[in-house]
């Protein structure tokens, strides 16, 4: 009997200390991360960080010290040439000014390695040797990381255009480690700097900068933009950007969805002109993929000319997103936020859009077919006097009928282009920028 109380009594004290325990909180669904991309930020609930200890409660105050500074680069001035000066960038060319960019670069390394300055360059290539218009000389740019300021040149190369030297200083001299040629046969202006930060969110700055890059006669001028970061695995300079990148403008670093890295967004706001056509608007968006900036999508303005709808249109007719030509289609008839880029748009293009929607309801066998063939024939009553594209359709609608299949009444359409040639040229009207219209384009079965 007293081996039994003794059971229960400690039973009871194990149920009293296990009621005194906190109850663990309820268990939520884990957080679904992505799949890891290299250069994203992946985001999800973390425990809260616990405050650091006390300076006292550290059983060594170097410590507290250690924990309240990051810790930066060591300048080595040593690994630089001293300042000397008697040091002269003309002395380091013979025969006064250098006739070609290999010389002008080998100049400056040398008169850098030689314990030269930052001033005298801006001066000589200013003064001197007249390579400096739109162009600068900095030496306050820490692109290695490595404690030391790099020289940076840009400047206006015989026969050569817009260039980028970077200088690095190590073992007691400067050489170049980066060269950046921004244009053909003196068509670049000297580079400017976009940015030199930390675009990608890897603790190492990045150089962004562009030259505008013109036609021999010396229009046509577009935006080269390059951009370069030091790889210090490879010892070297690296292009983030491929081929660069050219448009109307330079791109700007933004960050677009909050993952702290900078993307490149390059605006696009030519409306084209008469050469062209009527061009998009709207952005191209450059993201960091954990190698190199690369094209990540393209976002397009809604059309401002009625052509361009007709382009939209068109597309989403070949690509089978038939309901969704319709819908274009019929903006293209009745927006009126819609401008025209010719004059007789206005006319022209809805009798278009009118032919193009019999098709398109032909194709989906949709009880549309009879009212768009009844409004095209009221609208429409003397072919002669009609835009061709009413005639196209009636010559559709004829065959179709008689022979219920879509090459058949193409094959009409294609006999009366061919008497007609007006029904392909009116859409082939609309610049370089547009794509070519031809037969089959017009009617596609």
């Amino acid at each position: 009997m007293m081996r039994l109380y003794l059971l229960l009594t400690l039973v009871l004290a194990f149920g009293a200390a296990c009621a005194n325990q906190p109850i663990p909180p309820p268990v939520t669904a884990g957080v679904m991360f992505p799949t890891m991309t290299a250069g994203r930020l992946i985001q999800g609930p973390l425990p809260p960080a616990a405050p650091p200890p006390a300076s006292g409660q550290l059983s060594n105050p170097a410590t507290a010290i250690a924990l309240a500074n990051v810790p930066t680069a060591t300048p080595n001035f040593a690994a630089c040439p001293a300042p000397n000066a008697a040091a002269s960038l003309e002395a380091a060319v013979q025969g006064g000014a250098p006739r070609t960019s290999a010389a002008v670069s080998d100049a400056i390394g040398r008169y850098l390695s030689d314990g030269g300055n930052v001033g005298e360059i801006e001066a000589v290539l200013r003064d001197n040797w007249a390579m400096l218009e739109g162009g600068f000389v900095r030496g306050d740019l820490d692109l290695t990381g490595e404690g030391i300021p790099e020289v940076l040149v840009s400047f206006n190369a015989p026969e050569v255009g817009g260039m980028l030297l970077i200088y690095v200083c190590a073992d007691g001299r400067y050489t170049e480690r980066y060269q950046a040629i921004m244009g053909e046969d003196g068509g670049g202006t000297s580079p400017q700097i976009l940015s030199a930060a930390d675009l990608n969110f890897n603790q190492r700055p990045d150089l962004l900068f562009a030259s505008q890059i013109c036609g021999a006669d010396g229009d046509n001028c577009r935006q080269l933009t390059q951009l370069t970061a030091w790889d210090a695995v490879r010892g070297r300079f690296l292009n983030l950007l491929g081929g660069g990148v050219r448009g109307d403008e330079a791109p700007t670093p933004l960050d677009v969805d909050g993952d702290r890295i900078s993307e490149l967004v390059v605006r696009l706001t030519n409306d084209g002109d008469s050469t062209t056509g009527p061009l998009r608007t709207g952005q191209i968006v450059y993201d960091w993929d954990g190698a190199s900036y690369v094209r990540s999508y393209t976002q397009y303005d809604p059309p401002r000319f009625r052509i361009q709808m007709v382009h939209d249109a068109d597309q989403a007719f070949q690509q089978g997103r038939t309901r969704d030509a319709i819908a274009l289609y019929d903006l293209v008839i009745n927006s009126p936020a819609l401008e025209n880029w010719l004059n007789d748009d206005i006319t022209i293009l809805p009798a278009y859009a009118r032919y193009r929607m019999l098709l398109a309801y032909a194709d989906m066998e949709a009880p549309e077919l009879m009212e768009i063939h009844a409004q095209i024939l009221q609208l429409y009553p003397d072919l002669a006097a009609a835009p061709v594209y009413a005639e196209l359709a009636i010559r559709f609608w004829d065959a179709l009928q008689t022979s219920n299949n879509l090459h058949s009444a193409c094959v009409a359409v294609l006999e009366t282009l061919s008497t007609r040639p007006e029904g392909i040229g009116l859409m082939n009207r609309y610049g370089s920028s547009s794509e070519p219209y031809r037969p089959e384009t017009i009617c596609p079965y």
